[in-house]
């Protein structure tokens, strides 16, 4: 990814999490305005996979959300172009995720977040697969875990002035000028984002070691049991459980890798 495009929002919230956050809303129309500028610009492209979004103060995701839509309908008519067939709902999911990250400082706003990118990540398959989420779960569980593990590793906690710095003494350094963002790094340790290590990457690299990544494991058993309680995947618990959506089942699906890229 040559690129990353970073967003800033305008939100609208309570006095009380703009006093403590400097937290406000960005209505959907501004979204789509600010959007639309990437849009009408020649030399971009929504299903460019060399294009990375970060947006640093994700709230509760509206504009991470909007993103996920582009991409996910792109890099889907994309895949159709190139014959994928019933595998281009999968490769669509997988590159609009890995090239998309997104931080808060705020707890509740990383899991409101998350929530909503698996309950759209997962409706995405079901209406394309023509699939229920209990037969997707029986089929896709290996794809299904990559994508709980992706979420979790690309959408985080966060604070913005020192994710992007160098090192602990730069962070420190940055923070001071923010008395909220210098409380966050005195109750947690430095976080540096390193674009170019998605969940995919971090995956390959502990394969070619015959190590089997620890957040993968768990994710395959919380496939198994999503009732059951996770402090890491929770954010995606009432999503695979909701019959809610139902789809016809055309025919059996085949395995497939968890991403193209």
């Amino acid at each position: 990814m040559d690129r990353v495009i970073h967003l800033n929002k305008i939100h609208h919230r309570s006095k009380e999490r703009i006093r403590d956050l400097g937290e406000v809303f960005t209505p959907e129309h501004y979204v789509e305005e600010m959007l639309g500028l990437l849009s009408d610009n020649s030399d971009f492209s929504w299903s460019d996979e060399e294009i990375a979004f970060f947006e640093p103060c994700c709230g509760h995701g509206n504009i991470v959300l909007a993103i996920l839509e582009k991409r996910l309908a792109a890099f889907f008519d994309k895949a159709i172009d190139f014959h994928l067939g019933e595998h281009a709902a999968y490769y669509a999911l997988a590159n609009a995720i890995n090239t998309l990250w997104a931080i808060d400082i705020d707890t509740d706003n990383i899991f409101d977040c998350r929530s909503r990118i698996a309950r759209r990540a997962v409706y995405f398959l079901c209406q394309n697969l023509s699939i229920g989420v209990t037969e997707l779960r029986k089929k896709s569980k290996v794809y299904l875990a990559h994508l709980l593990c992706a979420i979790h590793w690309h959408v985080a906690e966060n604070e913005l002035l020192s994710a992007l710095s160098g090192s602990a003494k730069e962070a420190q350094h940055n923070v001071q000028k923010i008395k909220l963002s210098d409380q966050w790094l005195s109750e947690h340790k430095h976080q540096a984002i390193n674009f170019s290590k998605t969940w995919v990457d971090h995956f390959k690299c502990n394969q070619q070691k015959n190590v089997t990544p620890r957040l993968f494991n768990q994710a395959m058993k919380f496939i198994e049991q999503p009732q059951e309680k996770s402090m890491l995947f929770d954010f995606a618990c009432s999503v695979l459980v909701d019959e809610k959506t139902a789809y016809t089942l055309n025919k059996e699906l085949e395995g497939v890798q968890w991403s193209q890229i």
